[in-house]
């Protein structure tokens, strides 16, 4: 690999890490919405760039998903406050943001991210070919390793309601209602992963994204509506020029992060929600810094490490929709292509994290001089568009009724984190074999 064609890969990299900078402003996007854009544009324009190199185009997709890793949270701190009669449990970046203290939550987030791109800029090149023995090991085991992650959700789940109402029959609607509310969240979201698995319904040249619309019905159209009608009021932001933190919370935090990404990153159907519960019970994780520095730590290592094992030679593993994406035009072959990219992840994660001091405050700026209520009601007009560019009308229709399921959560005061059986349900069925039998069973093919 000549020196031209790593400095295209850089600066083609760098140029993905500033699309994501701008497209991380809208709450509720994903990377891999743009990502899915990015594809779609691909597919039309090939024919024009027919010599193009692939590693280039990668490269961009690279820069794309390490400066949404590190970014993209500060758009949701700022721009969708939460709002106490839809929500029952304030997590620890929105309790920063009504003390005032949004700024200082956006910076353990990235010290957390930070420690991540070391580890896994470092650590992995020299440790990873042990991921390639892990995944053998884990490989027989992974049904039952899903099943059990389904059971822990489910058993944890808790009633949100102190009881308290007049009437026997009264305490006991409170005391299982919200509970009812979680496993039906469950047992809906499933069905739907079942469906969406087993049964293509947005155009053929669309197939390859069509957890598009289900994501986002789910999770950021639900979020988006409970803004734009939420009446709450946070206080003006405080810019500390430093932020209190202990090396105790940066060792803790981020190994619960970095433990969580690596189980995500090696277990299909997970994502750093149900993976920090379990590493949050497992390295006994407290306190809100933590918490905080954690989950930086977690998303960085499920979103960039999680693509690092692709390009590693001896695992390739295909995990999350940006390797999945990339691999739809490009195949990694050599060990160079996994040192360049993993330069790449080091430079871009780097100078992802200068760019939070001055993200952060412009995004302060921008939620004093327009109300968070149009932002987000911008942000949902973006995504339907995307989802009717990218999978047409039928995509809408799957969004509109993830939507319907993906806002039980917001007004009945369960955990979100039911609805990622979207993608449980049907990993686990389809590796335990059962999956074509209750498919077929539900009359779905």
């Amino acid at each position: 690999m000549d020196c031209g064609m790593i400095l295209q890969c850089v600066g083609i990299s760098l140029v993905g890490m500033l699309i994501a900078a701008a497209a991380s402003l809208v709450p509720g996007l994903h990377i891999y919405n743009v990502i899915a854009l990015t594809m779609v544009f691909v597919f039309e324009v090939k024919e024009l760039f027919p010599n193009m190199d692939m590693m280039v185009l990668t490269s961009f997709m690279v820069g794309l998903v390490v400066g949404f890793s590190m970014l993209f949270t500060i758009s949701s701190q700022f721009f969708q406050p939460c709002d106490d009669s839809s929500r029952y449990i304030m997590l620890p970046h929105e309790k920063f943001l009504f003390e005032r203290r949004g700024h200082e939550a956006v910076l353990l987030s990235a010290v957390g991210g930070m420690v991540a791109v070391f580890f896994i800029s470092v650590a992995i090149p020299i440790f990873g070919t042990y991921f390639s023995g892990l995944r053998k090991i884990l490989t027989p085991h992974l049904y039952w390793i899903i099943g059990a992650v389904m059971v822990f959700l489910l058993m944890t789940e808790w009633p949100k309601d102190p009881g308290t109402g007049p009437t026997p029959l009264k305490k006991m609607f409170d005391g299982w209602g919200a509970l009812l509310m979680g496993y039906l969240c469950f047992v809906l979201s499933g069905l739907l992963g079942v469906f969406t698995f087993f049964r293509t319904t947005v155009p053929v040249d669309s197939a390859f994204q069509s957890l598009m619309p289900v994501f986002v019905g789910l999770f950021a159209i639900p979020s988006q509506i409970t803004t734009i009608l939420a009446g709450v009021r946070y206080p003006p932001q405080h810019v500390a020029k430093s932020a209190e933190v202990y090396a105790e919370d940066v060792v803790r935090g981020s190994a619960s992060g970095l433990l969580a990404g690596s189980f995500a990153s090696m277990i299909p159907a997970m994502t750093p929600g149900p993976a920090m519960l379990l590493s949050g019970h497992a390295t006994v994780t407290g306190g809100d810094r933590q918490f905080i520095i954690g989950g930086g730590a977690g998303r960085m290592m499920y979103y960039v490490g999680a693509l690092l094992f692709f390009f590693m030679p001896g695992v390739f593993l295909r995990r999350g929709g940006a390797a999945i994406n990339i691999s739809l035009v490009f195949v990694p072959e050599t060990d160079a292509q996994f040192y360049l990219v993993t330069g790449i992840i080091a430079l871009t994660g780097a100078l992802s994290f200068l760019l939070v001091f001055g993200y952060s405050r412009m995004s302060i700026w921008i939620a004093r001089k327009v109300n968070y209520k149009w932002i987000s009601a911008l942000g949902m007009a973006i995504m339907a568009a995307l989802v009717w560019h990218v999978t047409e009308w039928q995509g809408l229709v799957i969004m509109t009724t993830a939507t319907f399921i993906g806002l039980i959560p917001n007004y009945w005061h369960t955990r979100r984190i039911n609805l990622l059986a979207v993608l449980l349900v049907p990993m686990f069925l389809s590796l335990s074999g059962l999956g074509g039998d209750v498919a077929q069973a539900l009359g779905i093919f």
